[in-house]
């Protein structure tokens, strides 16, 4: 039976990440001008009212735009480029955060995303379990108006794809007020696309430093730890990042190719099953990953499904060559064992 080394698992989990970062770059997707509606309402459908906090995230972890409802629990994003995007909305009026994905195509022109929330209670739990935190910290409420400017000119600059000024923009907004971790977590992943990896990581450590219930900036810095062969840590943070965003399918593919490295085989197709079970365009990595991992635990039929779900899902993408190569030596190593 053909069997893998550990040492050719690490080998390859290590050429699995670049591809993951390069499926979520900036610059991947195609400019659009489409605008995201937003209705936040109770479960009665009533609407949830006025100034509840949304935050528009793209698949990078970048906060591209944040806003508040109308009293009819409205609000409005506009987007110049496609792609993946997270509505967040949190605030006094409801409890914790509730977080939807959203996909906006390069054709479309509006999209609307409906996000149920329920009101808040100064009951100290529901139904038993207790209140979610919101993701934005008490500091960054209290962020002054020169420093906000300062962000927004970068999330402009951003939109244009000027990385260099995004990232000066963003430095003055820290500079301004150092408590600003969304500002510190953009500016890693300005410094990450200009492939300043120290610096991207320093500003991604400051970010969880401020908050650690950044869902954005723990899977960040996890992806950079993960290059590093810090995957103890990575994980870590990947799990801590899941107990704000539990199915975020960057966070939980991230968590797969780790537990894949650290010879986790269950916990990676674990991850990577939960992935598959979500809107997952792009992310069909993890039926890579989940097909080397079970061929660790011998399952080679299980792990050839796997091969040709990734080919099905993705037959031109980054990993097509060697999931081939991974059919081709598979059918081959059955052939002694045949009757």
């Amino acid at each position: 039976m053909f069997r893998i080394t550990p040492g050719r698992v690490a080998q390859l989990v290590v050429l699995l990440v670049p591809s993951l970062c390069q499926a979520q770059s900036l610059s991947q997707d195609r400019q659009t001008s489409a605008e995201i509606l937003v209705r936040v309402t109770f479960g009665d459908d009533r609407a949830a009212g006025d100034q509840i906090r949304a935050d528009l995230v793209n698949d990078s972890g970048v906060l591209v735009a944040e806003s508040f409802t109308d009293p009819e629990g409205h609000a409005k994003f506009h987007v110049s480029t496609s792609g993946t995007y997270e509505v967040r909305v949190s605030g006094t009026p409801i409890q914790g955060t509730t977080v939807q994905q959203i996909r906006v195509y390069d054709m479309d022109n509006a999209k609307t995303i409906f996000l149920r929330v329920k009101p808040a209670t100064n009951a100290a739990s529901v139904a038993g379990r207790p209140n979610v935190p919101p993701v934005t910290s008490a500091a960054e409420l209290r962020v002054p108006a020169d420093a906000r400017k300062a962000f927004h000119k970068g999330m402009e600059a951003l939109e244009r794809n000027d990385f260099a000024k995004a990232a000066e923009q963003f430095e003055k907004a820290v500079s301004l007020y150092p408590q600003y971790n969304s500002a510190f977590n953009n500016l890693g992943v300005m410094y990450y696309q200009m492939n300043q990896k120290d610096k991207a990581k320093a500003a991604f450590e400051r970010s969880v430093e401020l908050n650690d219930k950044n869902a954005d900036a723990d899977r960040n810095l996890a992806r950079i730890l993960i290059h590093d062969g810090d995957v103890a840590r990575a994980e870590g943070l990947l799990k801590k990042s899941l107990m704000v965003e539990p199915l975020n399918p960057v966070t939980l593919t991230l968590l797969c190719v780790s537990e894949m490295q650290t010879g986790n085989y269950d916990g990676a197709l674990l991850a990577a099953r939960k992935v598959h079970q979500l809107p997952h365009e792009g992310y069909s990595l993890v039926h890579y990953v989940a097909g080397q991992a079970l061929e660790q635990k011998g399952q080679l039929l299980e792990a050839y499904a796997e091969y040709e779900t990734y080919l099905h899902e993705s037959p031109g993408g980054p990993d097509a060559s060697k999931v081939r190569s991974a059919l081709a030596r598979l059918t081959a190593a059955s052939r002694p064992n045949a009757q």
